[in-house]
């Protein structure tokens, strides 16, 4: 008896897929990919404006109703929304420091080892990549934030992590 089982899909996708003909054999679909996001591009401050008003929204939430569960949830959301779409517009310091807030956020489960000070120099920094248009990955000024973000986050989560072990350590006995 097998092992396996063959499972029939009810829907053929080769019937949902468009054949080109053969004096369009020579089309690129990756040449019209990049060509359609250049012409997109055009919006891309505009969106990415909007992202990082969202992130400023959720962080006035946090600092002033606090650091509850979904206030949090809120500036994770706006941060990681940044994050999956820094590199695509454009943006790819904002992404990565998106992405170190992320990281802290998701890292540390406990708001009371969360400093807000440092949530908020996330925030700040991401608005400040968009706002003065820091697009390379080489800016200096950019990529050395960033680079200090994610260390003073990484010390942050590393103390929250042995706070953590330190707690969920049986107690010894002394028989």
């Amino acid at each position: 008896m097998a092992a396996y089982e063959i499972i029939e899909p009810k829907v053929d996708l080769r019937k949902k897929i468009k054949v080109l003909p053969n004096d369009k054999a020579g089309f690129d679909p990756i040449a019209r990919a990049e060509q359609a996001m250049k012409q997109l591009a055009v919006n891309f401050n505009l969106w990415m404006d909007e992202e990082v008003s969202e992130l400023q929204k959720a962080w006035q939430t946090v600092s002033t109703d606090g650091m509850d569960e979904n206030n949090l949830k809120e500036l994770f959301r706006a941060a990681h929304d940044i994050k999956g779409q820094g590199q695509t517009m454009g943006f790819p310091i904002a992404g990565t420091i998106a992405g170190s807030l992320c990281d802290l956020l998701e890292a540390v489960t406990d708001p009371q080892f969360l400093p807000s000070a440092l949530l908020q120099k996330h925030v700040q920094a991401i608005t400040a990549v968009v706002k003065e248009d820091a697009r390379e990955e080489d800016n200096v000024i950019g990529k050395a934030l960033a680079k200090e973000l994610l260390a003073v986050s990484g010390e942050v989560i590393s103390r929250f992590e042995k706070a953590q072990a330190t707690q969920t350590e049986p107690e010894s006995s002394d028989a």
